[in-house]
């Protein structure tokens, strides 16, 4: 145990470290959270504020979504939810997007900036143009939400929602357009052509060079970079697919969560010799 750090901790004192972040105190709380991240490395707050810290936008979004997934009772699943929704509306994922803001609104309805997460949950609804599906979900909102007020985008025909009118959602009490979207950390590291990091990412082998390619294209279509590389096989060559390159196999892990939920493919680490 270090020195001065309690034998549990307690949620006032990540409270404590968040306020240290909120207010800009960033050495201080560089201090505070490298004492408690040695003292409790697997607490759900502790990897919380680390989330929040991280100047590596893919290693924040692995810890977030290690919350949602090995913490559910935390009290912390629901700023991972709307971090997360944040962070794939920017990148252009918006399919990705609603999912966790949707999970956000149904289970944490008092979540503080709930409205926020509605707001951006219809526009990311409308961008993936998902017509029926954003009056399903405006409809559900609705019923969770009758007294609220919320910023509906005026694409939407109110009328298609039964005893709704445009007037009895949006009057002089509405709620303004979204906030700004908050980054996870600095953004995703630029992965380049040419393979310098200890890790990159194998997402396929094919036989054929062609369907590599096209798979190679899908994945390059969301933004990250491929190699294919040639290995013969049993008097074959096989053409593996390689995504990016990444410091640490924890940054790497990030991006292999992204491509299933972005396209559903499965990928893992390797190491680059």
């Amino acid at each position: 145990m270090i020195l001065g750090m309690p034998l549990t901790l307690m949620s006032q004192d990540v409270d404590g470290l968040l306020k240290l972040i909120q207010d800009g105190k960033k050495d201080s709380a560089e201090i505070v959270l490298s004492e408690m991240s040695y003292a409790y490395p697997g607490n759900p707050g502790v990897r919380y504020a680390r989330a929040i810290m991280q100047t590596d936008a893919l290693i924040a979004a692995g810890l977030y979504k290690d919350i949602i997934r090995n913490h559910k009772n935390s009290r912390y699943v629901a700023g991972s939810l709307m971090h997360l929704g944040e962070y794939y509306f920017a990148q252009g994922l918006y399919v990705q997007s609603r999912e966790f803001f949707l999970k956000l609104i149904r289970n944490y309805p008092d979540y503080p900036e709930i409205v926020n997460a509605v707001n951006l949950t219809l526009r990311a609804g409308l961008a993936s143009r998902q017509m029926d599906r954003v009056y399903g979900d405006l409809a559900e909102i609705l019923k969770l939400f009758p007294d609220r007020a919320f910023d509906i985008p005026a694409e939407l025909d109110l009328t298609r929602i039964p005893g709704q009118s445009r007037q009895t959602v949006v009057g002089r009490n509405a709620s303004p357009s979204p906030a700004p979207l908050r980054s996870l950390g600095e953004g995703a590291p630029k992965a380049t052509q040419g393979t310098v990091g200890k890790y990159t990412l194998q997402a396929g082998a094919f036989g054929n060079y062609d369907n590599a390619r096209r798979l190679a294209d899908q994945i390059e279509s969301i933004g990250y970079s491929t190699t294919i590389k040639e290995r013969p096989s049993n008097n074959k060559t096989l053409y593996l697919i390689w995504v990016g390159d990444y410091a640490t196999k924890t940054a790497a892990i990030s991006v292999a969560d992204m491509l299933e939920a972005a396209l559903g493919i499965q990928s893992f680490p390797v190491a680059i010799n």
